[in-house]
């Protein structure tokens, strides 16, 4: 017999949470728009989802100032269907004796108006125009102007633009435009339908997904402007999400256990495969919606569409697969493993044709110290930016770089990306060798399909050696030898800081041998680093570098880039006035970074108090909690600390790789579905990845964290799993002691 797909348990069946969830979006949405604020626009750092063909941010006359080109767009979403009158404030910034610009307006290829904008003293003139009633959700106007050349500036400029101000004519009620209130409706229930396909009860799902969707329209309400340009791109990653979700459960349904759905381990390649390939298919989508550079790159869309044949192919033989005793699934796993090799050869190869910045940074001043006898560490540097181009790493890293320094710098930069690349793979084989079956050896495998590593090797960054060097060190402990594990841990340590917060999982276990190896590590290190460079240099590392990397330059020791996906950087991103690589702070960043660190290293601690039991032989096995709560604290070195770049999270595989590999039994269909969208977050892209030309504003500071989501869903899995072994063991306990004490139970008398 044939095998065929498994038809999901219909989501519809008993939805009475899905209907009172869409009638209370509609009532939302539509008190939503009609009260949101008049819409003005001003000239900023993030007015770009906005305006476009105009040139930088200019302060004229007092008033942040954009001079347009010969043609400049300006989208403006709509609040209402009504007629609206559109102010717009222009300023005639040319030198005197120039011809006053003239300005045509056009709407859609219609002319609407035609004017020229006269000198005012430095004071911008407004022009206001009538705009017919549109079920349009969006105003698109064109600003064409003739062109003006100044003495010493190179530009054509047309006018200086300032201000957009949209005022509805509301004679009654102001409805919301019909596509606007149909996307929020849409973010509702493709969200019900992602929750109902992860698990989630009906009335749960409905709840959660009404959450969704009146937060979304509380946005509209107060700041519609940092909502509504992502309304379209909202619905549109709820309705990926669901469909990646249902085909899942279409290729490899869940099954029920203990009145819960659950997903097999075997078939967690399907679902991991499955959520990295619709983050190009979002990429694709922001392109559509006019987002500008985030399309996927071309070798990505060429095999992610070979992935799709092929497992169109595998789909299609699921009968002849069957005839043989093969199972479709399998292919299907096959065809996933095939796509993301063949990603992950791509992604190494196109490693070795950037630049490294931070190779250079590193090599260059182990080279001013050998060969020019220049101090190790700029202090000017340091001080006037922490995350800028400045050695400030402990010494032991130049040091290791320094019997290379006066060789030429491309053919070590080549050779260090080649090293990086066979660590890597020495990774690869280490945890695969743990894997008990070959799906999870898959699983394994489809891991190193992770950009942050790419960018590792692209960059010159040490990302990869730490990754091989925690793996080591877990295989050492759970060996026994936690001498050698905090050996390893401490040289790391001594490169870049935050792999000592790994010492906090030997420190909860009580495990005090890995602090003798770490010691005597330590001091080994130390004295090779001081035969190299000398005494001093340690001291103004100590002394001097150490301070301004905690903070003492101002910056609160955190930056709200992009890059940092900290919890640090994701809270500061909403108090900081432009996101910028320059350091930013204020007491209460500070103390939020601060508070997190301390409440989510005393969870980890508190999660790996007990000490998980080892065999007769005192080797511990991948299939008790040890792994996970050693790659707990290895998951706070790039979540809790106050700056870590995206590369940082190269260490993760091996967080991933300990949850896969955490016994056999099933998992949750909630958190199977977590544990995709982590490795899809995680693993796919970069901090260019989902932004445009310029970085914007509003709901796109949300955006711009999403590997902190991945990140926190992560920790979540992590403590779930390590609850569950804990709590289990504690009842397996109490059931022993329980029989042990029933059978020494002397016989009651009669």
């Amino acid at each position: 017999m044939v095998p065929g797909f498994v038809t999901p348990a219909p989501i519809w069946r008993r939805s009475g949470g899905l209907l009172i969830c869409l009638c209370l979006t509609l009532v939302c949405g539509t008190l939503a728009f009609q009260h949101a604020p008049l819409l003005s626009l001003s000239v900023s750092a993030y007015d770009r989802n906005f305006l476009s063909g105009v040139n930088a941010i200019e302060v004229i006359a007092g008033v942040p100032s954009r001079w347009t080109h010969g043609t400049a767009d300006l989208h403006l979403p709509r609040l209402g269907t009504g007629a609206a009158i559109l102010n717009l404030g222009l300023l005639n910034s040319g030198p005197d004796g120039m011809p006053d610009p003239t300005i045509n307006l056009w709407d859609d290829q219609q002319h609407l108006a035609v004017f020229t904008v006269a000198h005012s003293k430095g004071k911008a003139r407004h022009f206001a125009l009538l705009l017919p009633p549109s079920l349009d959700p969006l105003i698109a106007l064109r600003i064409d102007s003739t062109l003006i050349s100044i003495p010493s500036d190179p530009r054509q400029l047309g006018v200086v633009f300032q201000t957009a101000h949209l005022t509805p004519i509301a004679d009654g009620q102001r409805f919301p435009p019909p596509l606007s209130l149909a996307a929020l409706v849409g973010l509702a229930l493709l969200s019900y339908g992602a929750l109902r396909g992860a698990g989630v009860g009906d009335r749960v799902a409905g709840g959660l997904a009404l959450l969704i969707a009146a937060s979304v329209a509380a946005g509209v309400a107060l700041r519609p402007l940092d909502v509504l340009p992502f309304l379209n791109r909202l619905w549109a990653l709820a309705g990926l999400a669901c469909a990646a979700i249902w085909l899942a459960r279409w290729i490899a349904p869940p099954q029920q256990h203990a009145g819960r759905l659950v997903l097999h381990r075997a078939d967690l390649p399907i679902y991991l495969g499955l959520a990295w390939w619709m983050m190009p298919l979002f990429q694709i989508v922001l392109t559509l919606d006019g987002a500008r550079n985030v399309t996927p790159h071309p070798a990505t869309m060429l095999i992610g569409v070979g992935t799709a044949f092929a497992a169109l192919a595998a789909l299609a033989l699921r009968g002849a697969a069957a005839r043989r005793g093969w199972s479709y699934r399998h292919l299907l796993i096959a065809v996933l493993l095939g796509g993301s090799l063949a990603h992950t050869v791509f992604m190494i190869g196109f490693a070795f044709t950037r630049s490294a910045a931070d190779f250079w940074i590193h090599f260059r001043a182990a080279r001013d110290v050998v060969r020019d006898g220049l101090p190790l560490y700029n202090l000017a540097g340091i001080a006037e930016n922490q995350f800028g181009f400045s050695y400030k790493w402990p010494p032991l890293y130049a040091a290791i770089l320094s019997p290379f320094a006066r060789l030429d710098g491309t053919a070590v930069l080549a050779g260090h990306r080649l090293v990086n690349s066979l660590f890597l793979g020495t990774t690869a084989v280490l945890l695969v060798r743990r894997a008990p079956s070959w799906p999870m050896a898959v699983a394994i495998l489809m891991l190193f399909n992770f950009r942050p590593a790419t960018d590792t090797i692209a960059f010159g960054q040490v990302d990869i050696a730490l990754l091989l060097g925690a793996t080591l060190a877990l295989l050492a402990a759970l060996r026994g030898r936690d001498g050698l594990a905090g050996a390893v841990i401490a040289f790391f340590a001594l490169i870049k800081l935050y792999p000592a917060l790994l010492f906090g999982f030997f420190l909860a276990q009580r495990r005090w041998r890995a602090l003798g190896g770490a010691i005597l590590a330590g001091l080994a290190c130390t004295a090779l680093t001081v035969a190299v460079f000398g005494w001093a240099t340690h001291w103004t590392f100590l002394t001097q570098v150490v301070p301004m990397l905690g903070g003492g330059s101002g910056g609160g020791g955190t930056t709200p880039w992009i890059e940092n996906q900290t919890f640090s950087g994701f809270f500061g991103r909403f108090f900081a006035p432009k996101i910028t690589s320059e350091p930013f702070g204020t007491p209460l960043i500070t103390l939020a970074t601060y508070a997190f660190f301390g409440l989510s290293l005393l969870l980890a601690g508190a999660l790996a108090f007990t000490r998980t039991q080892t065999d007769d032989d005192h080797r511990a096995t991948w299939k008790i909690a040890a792994p996970l709560q050693f790659s707990l604290f290895l998951l706070l070195t790039v979540l809790a600390v106050p700056a870590a770049w995206m590369h940082y999270e190269t260490v993760l595989i091996l967080v991933f790789a300990a949850v896969l590999l955490h016994g056999d039994a099933p998992l949750p269909m909630g958190r199977a579905i977590a544990l995709a969208t982590a490795y899809a977050l995680i693993a796919y892209g970069n901090q260019w990845s989902f932004t445009e030309s310029a970085i914007s504003g509003g709901l796109g500071v949300l955006g711009y964290s999403y590997k902190f989501y991945g990140q926190m869903l992560l920790l979540g899995i992590i403590s779930a799993e390590i609850w569950d072994d804990l709590v289990g063991a504690a009842t397996a306990s109490g059931e022993s002691a329980q029989w042990r004490g029933g059978r020494h139970r002397a016989p009651e008398s009669s």
